[in-house]
């Protein structure tokens, strides 16, 4: 009997081990007479059908096996399938997936905190200028975050539009009206103009414009075609208010696992090209979905409206105070605010962007 009992607790033993094993994060490991190759869970929240799913993540996945040589299999999860953006920091760093997206403005309250200064409005207006700003400020101040992510680089969404029933031709036409948001930077360019944002997920901005819930939208407008905004709203205004800055970021343990060679191009090759691929697919489908957009609204009287310089201007107004108010926050949170603010403005001076002074 007592034999019997000491071979059930070592099974029992056994068993809690593999459980361990088998939840911690790494991803999966196969072996075959070809060797061992690792599966990669790769999450992302455009749809399957998405331009970000066609142009960015299917190339990639064939890249990497190609890249690899069969050794990194990547499974591709569309939809938010396997966690948000909003806990994207966690997700990563606890292995529920190898990689993906950790989007600053959502995680403003962890140390994501100095890549928040990308998220004041009007500063970074397209995709091809924020690897060229942002790869040497998160070199600088942005490298310090757990040692259980590894980042990968950087690229961003195309530049925030407004989308609703009616264009916005001034800032008073903003009054009250709700208007759906979820970054921090933006929430508070909208609150010092007087409007009233409404926070929800991408999931939910259909259903919200078409019952009214939100007066208007905030998205991209490569993303708008996606969600079917023509559908349900009659007009953009072209604001351009900021992109959506995205560094890519893996898990550290899964990196880890990986033989020294394939480290090593997932640093310098598969990581990059990530990026680069997303920059140049947001660069190139911008203008083509604000056009479909354009035109599959026309018929029903709708359109692009485009601010002058004088309307611009007065959205840009409260911009001085946010970079102001992002120092002062970025003091309170230990950090020496005022360096890197001028170390970002020395950035973004140098590629010709037009500062607040």
């Amino acid at each position: 009997m007592k034999q019997y009992k000491v071979g059930l607790l070592l099974l029992v033993g056994v068993f809690c081990l593999v459980l361990v094993a088998c939840g911690k994060s790494g991803g999966s490991v196969n072996s075959s007479k070809e060797g061992e190759s690792y599966e990669l869970n790769l999450n992302f929240s455009a749809s399957a059908s998405s331009d970000f799913a066609k142009k960015v993540v299917e190339p990639w996945v064939q890249y990497v096996e190609e890249k690899s040589e069969g050794r990194i299999i990547v499974n591709a999860y569309s939809g938010a399938a396997l966690g948000n953006l909003n806990s994207g920091y966690s997700d990563i760093e606890g292995g529920v997936y190898e990689a993906g997206f950790i989007i600053p403005g959502l995680h403003a309250d962890t140390d994501m905190f100095p890549l928040t200064i990308s998220d004041i409005p009007f500063l970074l207006q397209s995709p091809e200028i924020v690897p060229k700003v942002l790869k040497p400020y998160i070199g600088k101040y942005g490298t310090g975050i757990s040692e259980d992510v590894t980042y990968l680089g950087v690229t961003s969404t195309d530049a925030y539009q407004i989308f609703g029933q009616k264009p916005i031709k001034s800032v008073a036409d903003l009054k009250n009206k709700k208007i759906s948001d979820s970054v921090a930077g933006r929430i508070e360019l909208l609150k010092s103009l007087k409007g009233t944002p409404v926070s929800m997920a991408n999931a939910e901005l259909y259903e919200s414009l078409e019952r009214g819930i939100t007066d208007y939208a905030i998205y991209t407008g490569v993303g708008a075609i996606g969600y079917k905004f023509d559908e349900v709203t009659k007009w953009m205004t072209k604001i351009d208010m900021g992109v959506s800055v995205m560094p890519f970021y893996i898990n550290s343990d899964f990196l880890k696992s990986l033989p020294e060679d394939l480290q090593e191009l997932m640093l310098n090759d598969l990581g990059p090209e990530f990026n680069e691929l997303c920059t140049n697919m947001y660069s190139e489908t911008a203008g083509v979905n604000i056009g479909k957009y354009e035109e599959n609204v026309s018929a029903d009287g709708g359109g692009v409206y485009v601010p002058t310089e004088t309307e611009i201007d007065e959205w840009r107004t409260p911009i001085k105070k946010q970079m102001e108010d992002w120092v002062t926050e970025a003091n309170k949170r230990g950090y020496d605010g005022q360096a890197m603010m001028d170390y970002y403005v020395e950035l973004l001076t140098a590629e010709g962007v037009p500062v607040p002074q």
